[in-house]
């Protein structure tokens, strides 16, 4: 349903409006932490799944096959007084591509600075605009990043209303380890993603979000010739951004997501196609910029 409807909006002109709601895997590890009884983590496991999957986050119709794949990897590396956790968080989001059985990842990031509570068998809720446990404020942060995510992919700037959920949880937050400007690894943490990503001046990043995965993905079942210089103009749109803000903390995490399916992309392409993506992925990209030698091969 939800395809037939972006697709119908977008012959229209018109912005799509319903996105998919989340199918969460998650996985606990904390194999350098002395446990008498590992169970906890299972349980733990389990709990966060079922608090995501079980919970209605928008207020759209979806379909289960049109939901966003949601991966949570929770490394535990220390385990203070029975049930206080700290580690680290990897989030991976992705959504089908139409005409396809193509699955694109649209979000990936690693948060190397979490912390959190959580009792075995405890009831798992969450309020919006209170923090009521930080484990589920946390979860319901980066779900509303993926959400927003998933808006942008199919409409302009479509995911803005999630992006200012997830900042009115950070906002909540503040004070609290792993949520503040200095946290994390130099930029990467929470506070600079989505400062980032409802800062006007990152807009482009969001827009290609959009550009990338509509014209360019969802077209590939149609022509992957045309779909691909819908895409080569997509990058070519943050040329700009890149002269002012070199490798800001948005652009990684697309980047990061992309590179590998940028590679497969152009692989197919003229030698001409491929000199000229090559050099712009140089300039735009130049953190993978040994990975995009691959397109030549």
């Amino acid at each position: 349903m939800r395809y037939f409807i972006a697709c119908f909006i977008a012959l229209i002109s018109l912005q799509p409006s319903k996105a998919q709601e989340i199918k969460a895997a998650v996985q606990v590890i904390a194999p350098t932490v002395q446990l008498t009884d590992r169970q906890i983590l299972t349980t733990l496991q389990t709990s966060v799944q079922q608090f995501i999957n079980n919970r209605k986050w928008t207020d759209d119709q979806f379909e289960n096959r049109e939901k966003i794949e949601f991966s949570l990897f929770f490394e535990i590396k220390n385990i203070v007084n029975a049930g206080d956790f700290s580690g680290t968080l990897q989030i991976q989001t992705s959504r089908p591509v139409f005409g396809s059985t193509y699955k694109t990842a649209v979000f990936t990031f690693n948060d190397e600075d979490v912390s959190f509570a959580y009792r075995e068998f405890e009831a798992l809720d969450y309020q919006e605009n209170q923090n009521v446990n930080d484990l589920t404020s946390l979860i319901a942060f980066y779900v509303n990043l993926a959400l927003g995510y998933d808006y942008d992919s199919f409409g302009e700037l479509g995911g803005t209303a999630y992006f200012t959920k997830a900042q009115g949880i950070l906002n909540l937050m503040q004070g609290k380890p792993g949520w503040n400007q200095g946290d994390g690894k130099g930029q990467r943490n929470r506070f600079n993603l989505i400062e980032q990503l409802n800062n006007n001046r990152f807009q482009p990043i969001r827009n290609l979000v959009y550009t990338y995965h509509r014209k360019g993905m969802d077209k590939m079942a149609e022509g992957p010739e045309n779909a691909r210089v819908a895409i080569t103009e997509a990058l070519k749109s943050i040329s700009d951004l890149n002269n002012l803000s070199m490798n800001s903390l948005v652009q990684r995490v697309f980047f990061n997501a992309k590179w590998s399916e940028i590679v497969d992309i152009y692989k197919t392409a003229s030698v001409v196609e491929k000199n000229n993506i090559l050099e712009l992925l140089r300039k735009i990209d130049s953190q993978n910029a040994a990975r995009y030698e691959k397109i030549k091969s």
